[in-house]
């Protein structure tokens, strides 16, 4: 498998599947896909039951995470590579190799990934003041594409350090339990333009950024 981030202003991801190989991505991605590439829709975060209640909380999760409950799956069946496009829905992709590590990210912006990945809902009252609301965390171990809106500033924080974030910056934090992030409240955020809260993230852990806000929801 070689997956592949081309393009300047805009961004795409560029996957060429060898035979045999599989690839996951979100519903809406594909640009272009080899004729001869198999697709198939499963249900997200892993549950395939088609038992109602299943199927009911699988929706509310999806719904609640910013993800769809379907997902596609490729699948190169013949005996050359294949190749396929796909896009998000900002200008960049972000590619981070999850190897078992804490991520969080903002809800919505899984794109695709080598294998799939849970998806999980993060109820957190600290997240919640603190400006993320609902936030997703991701598991398994693959390599992962999120959306960004352009080329993602990458912050690593020692142990004790503290940075103060706007959350609409945010493509992911990696490494960090909830307890590390924590609500900034000042009426002098307001003063200067940033908003009631600023997020407070406590290290050690990566926090991937995007240059521009992103304000977005995906349908």
């Amino acid at each position: 498998m070689n997956c592949k981030i081309v393009g300047y202003e805009f961004k795409t991801l560029e996957v060429t599947l060898a035979p045999g190989e599989t690839f996951y991505a979100e519903r809406g991605s594909i640009v272009y896909v080899d004729e001869a590439l198999q697709r198939d829709v499963e249900f997200n975060n892993g549950n395939n039951s088609r038992g109602l209640g299943s199927i009911i909380g699988g929706v509310v999760k999806s719904a609640l995470s910013g993800e769809s409950i379907l997902i596609i799956r490729f699948y190169n069946p013949t005996n050359t590579e294949k190749k396929m496009v796909l896009s998000g829905s900002c200008c960049s992709l972000v590619p981070i190799k999850l190897q078992s590590e804490n991520l969080i990210c903002r809800r919505g912006h899984y794109v695709a990934s080598t294998s799939k990945v849970q998806l999980n809902i993060n109820l957190n009252l600290q997240g919640i003041l603190g400006g993320i609301g609902f936030f997703q965390k991701v598991e398994g171990n693959a390599t992962i594409f999120l959306d960004s809106n352009g080329s993602a500033i990458e912050k690593s924080l020692a142990n004790g350090e503290i940075i103060e974030v706007d959350e609409n910056h945010i493509v992911a934090l990696i490494g960090f339990q909830t307890s590390q992030i924590q609500a900034g409240w000042s009426f002098g955020n307001v003063l200067r333009g940033e908003g009631l809260s600023l997020m407070k993230l406590i290290g050690p852990g990566i926090v991937l950024l995007s240059p521009l806000p992103i304000i977005y929801n995906k349908n």
